[in-house]
């Protein structure tokens, strides 16, 4: 069988992976940058109790786009350049919007669009480059988009924090929707080929798209991610702002419930076809990586959005030193990432890997929870985040490499779907548990308590890993899938 990604002409394929890897700098700086635009926004136009969940609600529509995107990039592979430059080209527009907003609401508003980047690039984006390359080869490629992370996560805080005291933070917010418009335009007119040639690779047996099942999962999650979010209260109430206790919290919680029972009972009743497919949370290496993802990310949003927010609130120092902080912990990422990159490719297994950055994590994280004070140094607390940068390169590496090389064939582009839903499910909770911490406890009080959890997630998330198994003790024969299938 013929791969016609593979067979595209080469300065197709450069074409697509350069607007890949731009579209990560977009999209990194992004949300390197957030930790340090939305405090200095929020002292600007107000919402200082409120500004967190513009980063956390950018979930929602993920939640909902990536098992879609994966379903239909399974179903079709022609049309995943044309869902990835959409999902790109939407992220420029809410970049566009952030950059004229009147007050933080409506930065709110625009932010739930924000998951159709991550959902693009992350499920399809990625599944682009592995489709274009063989094994170890496309494990390079996908290494060196943690360069490309770790090179927006370097320069995007520290730049960030510049133009917020040279500019303003809506320069800084103007700074990004071209270069994402740009990468937008280079992946449309990139790798093209046909349904006909793609057919070999789509998957024939998926039915309809569970539409209701992604609705419980939006439900559940925003359910979640509001209560807890907006549930502190404030001595400067927002305009949706819902403490503890009242009828718009409870009415979340309620929301809640209901989206997980929905979901449950489509997972129950559709199988394969759910939102959440079966046939992908039964293998083995799925389900491990997408709990891995889930922990880790859950873990990481203690030190990586709540950094820059210490250093500006309680140290008291201009964003631009808070930025610095994000940019130290990016700096070990442009070496390391695509040498993890192939180490998970030659493996096929993530687990050596996941195991030297997680004790990493875990180290680091107790060393903050006791050094990290009001009167730390700057130079202290850099060389800290310089060393947490080996487990950031790790991060980088496992997101983009493990679900592309430790998938099974014929579950890749679901299965990294489901895997990548994981890392905004993780992120998105995270955010805001830890928001819902700090509200009531006040960054300097609140964040000990945040490192705590992050400590034991990133445990939750070792012990997991020791379950994976390389990739070719978990392919299955056509012949075996089809007796499978038959109940044979």
């Amino acid at each position: 069988m013929i791969n016609p990604f593979q067979a595209a002409p080469n300065s197709k394929k450069i074409m697509t992976l350069a607007g890949i890897y731009i579209a990560l700098l977009g999209q990194i700086f992004v949300s390197a940058g957030l930790s340090v635009i939305l405090p200095a926004a929020a002292k600007d136009i107000g919402g200082e109790t409120l500004y967190p969940l513009a980063s956390t609600i950018s979930g929602l529509i993920s939640i909902a786009a990536m098992p879609l995107f994966g379903y239909y990039g399974a179903k079709n592979p022609a049309i995943k350049r044309i869902l990835v430059a959409f999902g790109v080209f939407v992220g420029a527009l809410v970049s566009f919007g952030r950059a004229i907003a009147p007050n933080m609401e409506f930065i709110v508003i625009v932010s739930i669009f924000w998951g159709l980047v991550s959902a693009g690039i992350y499920v399809l984006g990625f599944s682009l480059i592995r489709d274009m390359y063989e094994t170890e080869k496309a494990g390079l490629y996908l290494g060196l988009t943690g360069t490309m992370m770790s090179v927006s996560m370097l320069i995007g805080p520290t730049l960030t924090g510049i133009l917020i005291q040279t500019l303003s933070w809506r320069a800084a917010c103007h700074v990004v929707w071209p270069i994402l418009t740009l990468a937008a335009v280079l992946i449309f007119f990139g790798v093209n080929v046909t349904k006909e040639e793609a057919a070999p690779l789509a998957v024939p047996s998926m039915k309809k798209v569970d539409l209701v099942g992604a609705f419980g999962f939006v439900l559940f999650l925003g359910g979640i991610i509001l209560s807890l979010s907006l549930g502190p209260k404030s001595s400067r109430p927002s305009a949706i702002e819902m403490p503890f206790g009242s009828l718009g919290n409870n009415i979340m919680i309620v929301l809640a419930i209901i989206g997980l029972i929905i979901l449950i009972a489509m997972v129950k009743t559709k199988g394969d076809d759910a939102i959440l497919p079966a046939r992908v949370l039964k293998d083995r290496n799925t389900l491990c990586l997408t709990l891995i993802n889930l922990f880790t990310n859950f873990s990481n949003m203690a030190v990586f959005f709540f950094i820059p927010t210490y250093v500006i609130y309680v140290m008291g120092k201009e964003a631009v030193w808070g930025g610095l902080a994000t940019t130290f912990y990016s700096v070990l990422g442009l070496f390391l990432a695509p040498v993890f990159g192939r180490m998970i490719a030659k493996a096929r297994n993530a687990r050596t890997v996941l195991n030297m950055g997680l004790i990493v994590r875990i180290v680091i994280t107790l060393v903050l929870l006791f050094a990290l004070t009001p009167t730390t140094s700057l130079v202290t607390l850099y060389i800290i985040m310089f060393i947490t940068g080996f487990y950031g390169a790790q991060n980088a590496a496992f997101v983009s490499a493990a679900p592309q090389v430790q998938l099974a064939p014929q579950i890749r582009v679901q299965g990294n779907a489901v895997f990548q839903l994981a890392q905004n499910l993780g992120g998105g909770i995270g955010m805001a548990v830890y928001t819902m911490i700090i509200g009531m406890k006040g960054p300097a009080d609140g964040l000990p308590v945040a490192f705590m959890i992050a400590v034991g997630t990133a445990v939750a998330a070792l012990v997991i890993t020791q379950f994976l198994v390389p990739l070719k003790e978990t392919i299955q024969t056509p012949k075996e899938m089809a007796l499978k299938s038959a109940g044979g």
